[in-house]
């Protein structure tokens, strides 16, 4: 994850002008790439709960997915990726919201027992 951040401080450099667009390109999806590989590579050392691990491996593809949309072209398949890539961090923003609020409502509840 470590070389992720070095890689993102990186590509913020990148935006110098002389800075070609094509190595543009590559230094914006390798921090992503290498974020969504780590990631994966940590659920699967983690081990959590089947339904945990899906949901952390589908934010993990996502970032790898966003990094091959930063390689394509401009057109229809590039389009249709960067929606699948907003609708699944949608959808994890919203099962994390749910996870929270979850644990808030199970945190504010009385204990058991005598007053």
């Amino acid at each position: 994850m470590t070389i992720a951040l070095v890689l993102a401080g990186i590509l913020l450099l990148s935006n110098l002008p002389p800075i070609p667009d094509k190595l543009h390109a590559a230094l914006s999806s390798l921090p992503l790439a290498i974020a969504g590989i780590g990631y994966a590579i940590l659920q699967f050392h983690l081990a959590p709960a089947r339904s945990t691990l899906l949901k952390r491996l589908l934010l993990a593809a996502t970032f790898v997915f966003w990094a091959v949309d930063q390689l394509l072209p401009a057109g229809r398949l590039a389009t249709v990726i960067g929606d699948a890539v907003i609708g699944a961090y949608v959808l994890d923003l919203f099962w994390l919201s749910q996870e929270q609020a979850s644990a808030a409502n199970s945190n504010s509840e009385p204990a058991d027992g005598p007053a």
